[in-house]
């Protein structure tokens, strides 16, 4: 499903950007330990997509959304070994 989840690159108007956590993590996105008890940060590093980018099928990269669904707009991509940081998880997206 990298078409319809991904992690951002580009940055909203909004401050917020959403992928889908079910993609993320068949993507391969790795989690980085939480901060201390109390901290919202995690972090995660995208790995484990195609080395061939076509949009038209969406591989190669994780989509961006502007909202937390499929049918949002993307507002961006990542690729392989693109970091991020994990602000919030809402259902089965994640708000990067």
């Amino acid at each position: 499903m990298s078409n319809t989840a991904g992690l951002a690159q580009a940055t909203c108007l909004s401050g917020q950007s959403y992928i889908s956590a079910a993609g993320a993590l068949a993507a391969g996105l790795s989690l980085g330990a939480p901060a201390p008890a109390g901290a919202q940060y995690c972090d995660g590093t995208v790995h484990g997509l195609s080395g061939h980018y076509n949009l038209a099928t969406g591989s190669g990269f994780l989509a961006v959304r502007a909202q937390p669904n499929s049918s949002s707009r993307m507002v961006g991509q990542l690729f392989n070994g693109d970091h991020t940081e994990i602000l919030d998880r809402r259902g089965n997206w994640y708000q990067v």
